[in-house]
């Protein structure tokens, strides 16, 4: 009577177990099936991933720009005349070969993240902010170098040349702001508030704007000016930089002494 009960038991155990069990045995026996492994190893792999979803960002960019800049240019084509055919033309061309160095910048940005070997915290609020700072910043760079190039090449042969969408400056503007606004308010913490004000005019800065009017002194300083607006995005760049690693080094070092408070006194 017992050795039924204990048998019972036994199969009964053995049933449940198999049922509980079920799923996970199939799970083992699907061909192919890498993708558990996938989801367990998936913050390790979080900085491969997301290189590779740069990469692909860079090849989108690309091509977007290929189709933009051959649409646009074919718009210019059509309505130009005479020598405004050649500088449409011309310009199309320098735009389509601005193309793939911009594209390169976000692919440089994807390949920089892959080699991040740090703790997810510092590779998000670190090397994941500052990547987009930078390529942000040097994809406006160049944007504003071939514009410049472009409209030199319109002066040259008296036409109006063409240039890349204005809106890469919003961008770049808005990748900044957090630094550039902490700072500023950083400042007016200390009793400094014309430091914060002299930081916002700084990256508010812009020389560009001027009309270029014929083959005159005033349409060479304005075209000047325009290449001067590269090293000022650069500048600006730079500066935003050192101020997010300023911020993020103080935080880093907050939390550091959170984790493990201790008095700044040496013993004797």
């Amino acid at each position: 009577m017992y050795f039924d009960f204990i048998l019972k038991q036994y199969i009964m155990e053995k049933i449940i177990n198999f049922i509980l069990d079920f799923p996970q045995t199939v799970n083992q026996k699907l061909p192919k099936n890498c993708f558990n492994e996938m989801m367990d190893n998936s913050e390790g792999s979080v900085s491969d991933w997301t290189g590779k979803i740069f990469r692909v960002g860079a090849l989108v960019v690309l091509v977007g720009m290929l189709l933009s800049v051959i649409k646009a240019g074919g718009d210019a084509l059509n309505s130009a005349e005479g020598v405004g055919k050649l500088a449409a033309a011309l310009c199309t061309v320098i735009l389509i070969y601005a193309a793939f160095p911009i594209a390169q910048v976000v692919r440089s940005a994807g390949d920089s993240l892959a080699a991040s070997k740090n703790s997810m915290v510092d590779f998000f609020f670190k090397d994941f902010i500052v990547a987009n700072i930078k390529a942000l910043g040097h994809i406006t760079a160049l944007a504003a170098l071939f514009g410049a190039i472009c409209s030199t090449v319109g002066w040259v042969l008296g036409s109006d040349g063409m240039s890349i969408s204005a809106e890469l400056y919003d961008s770049f503007s808005y990748s900044y702001a957090l630094p550039v606004d902490a700072m500023a308010a950083f400042m007016g913490m200390l009793g400094l508030e014309f430091v914060g004000g002299f930081i916002a005019d700084f990256f508010n800065w812009t020389v560009t704007g001027g009309e270029v009017s014929g083959y005159n002194l005033d349409s060479v300083v304005v075209l000047g000016w325009e290449f001067v607006q590269v090293v000022i995005i650069l500048a600006q760049l730079y500066v935003a930089l050192a101020f997010y690693h300023f911020f993020y080094g103080i935080l880093s070092s907050l939390f550091n002494w959170i984790k493990s408070p201790y008095l700044p006194f040496k013993s004797s």
